[in-house]
Order: C-alpha cells, then structure tokens, then sequence
C-alpha cells in the first residue's frame, strides 16, 4: 500500500483529477489517500487571528477542514472506501481498494502529535504511514526537478511543517516529495518505492 497525501493547494486545480485517474489506472497496488485543510484550513488560520482562540481549538477545526476537503472529493466519487481509523485501515489493507481517510481529531490524538500548527495534514499523513509501515508520496504544488522520486526532500520553508521537516528522518518508511503535475509517473514512483 501507498498512502498519497493531497496538498490543499491542490483543492481548486485539475491535478486531483488527474492523480486519482492515475491512482484508479494502476492496479499494482493499493492506495490510501489523505487531503490538506485546503482553503478550509487557511479560513481558520485567519479566524484564530481575528478570534484569538488557543491551537488546540485551531488545531481540532483544521481537521474539520480536511473532512470537509474529504468530503467534497467523496461527493465527486463514489468509488472510494472510507477509511475513519488506522484500526479500520487494518481491516481492508490486503483488499485492493481505493481508500480515502476521513480524519477526526480523536483519531489524529493517537498519534501523540502536537497540537498546534506545526503539526499540519503533512504530519498526520507521515504518522499514518509510520503507523502501517507503508511508504509516503506527498504531492505539493512546489516545481522539483528530478530524475527519482525517492525520498526526494527540499526542505525550504513553508512546503512542509514544521514537525514533518524535523522528524521524517525518524520515520523508516520511504517517502517522496513530488510536484503536482507528476502524476503520468505515479508507476515510476511506486516501482522506486517497491525496489
């Protein structure tokens, strides 16, 4: 299995189409995707400033904000089946199904992340990956020029958060960082990951 990790910048593009048509033509593999906050994320991100409430309450909307970018996928396909805990995800793992994550704060509280906006769907992506050992594409709209995908990592600021950039390096499994419009080479990358 793969997990693919949406950026929120992707929200209002074509390239989600594009990745999960991709995704739905390779058939060697299993997927599990996550979304972003997407512009739900960056609305709460200016209402905290303006409402001055605390990053666990910051931290529990922006998880809403990436169930209403789940949902606004799901209500475009139907193919998905939704996968609400990593308990779950056990469940149907060896099916070869396309899985889509539905997050809950609950859920993400198991992973012991921080709660605050260093941790962001980045973060919750890599600990789920981390948690059923499975490699990691995270799609971002940055342009990267590369010739292989495998833990390809530019660690500017502000492409991922800050505590996937301080502790991917922890994590055993493989992760690549890819730019968006990449997804005619979703084969090469899983053949990087699967070598």
């Amino acid at each position: 299995m793969v997990v693919i990790k949406f950026g929120g910048s992707l929200q209002s593009t074509d390239y989600i189409k594009k990745w999960i048509n991709a995704i739905k033509l390779n058939r060697d593999t299993s997927f599990l995707i996550i979304f972003g906050g997407g512009s739900y994320a960056n609305s709460i991100r200016l209402e905290q400033k303006i409402k001055k409430y605390d990053d666990l309450k910051a931290h529990k909307l922006a998880i809403k904000g990436m169930a209403y970018f789940t949902q606004d996928i799901l209500d475009e396909y139907n193919d998905f089946t939704v996968i609400n805990s990593v308990r779950n995800l056990q469940k149907n793992y060896k099916s070869r199904k396309l899985l889509i994550w539905m997050p809950s704060h609950e859920e993400v509280c198991n992973f012991n992340l921080p709660n605050n906006w260093d941790v962001t769907s980045d973060s919750i992506a890599l600990a789920i990956s981390k948690s059923i050992n499975s490699p990691l594409l995270v799609i971002k709209s940055v342009r990267f020029n590369c010739k292989r995908y495998l833990n390809n990592f530019f660690l500017k600021d502000n492409i991922l958060d800050k505590y996937f950039s301080k502790n991917y390096k922890y994590s055993p499994q493989k992760i690549s960082l890819v730019s968006r419009d990449k997804h005619y080479k979703l084969r090469e990358i899983c053949k990087d990951f699967f070598d």
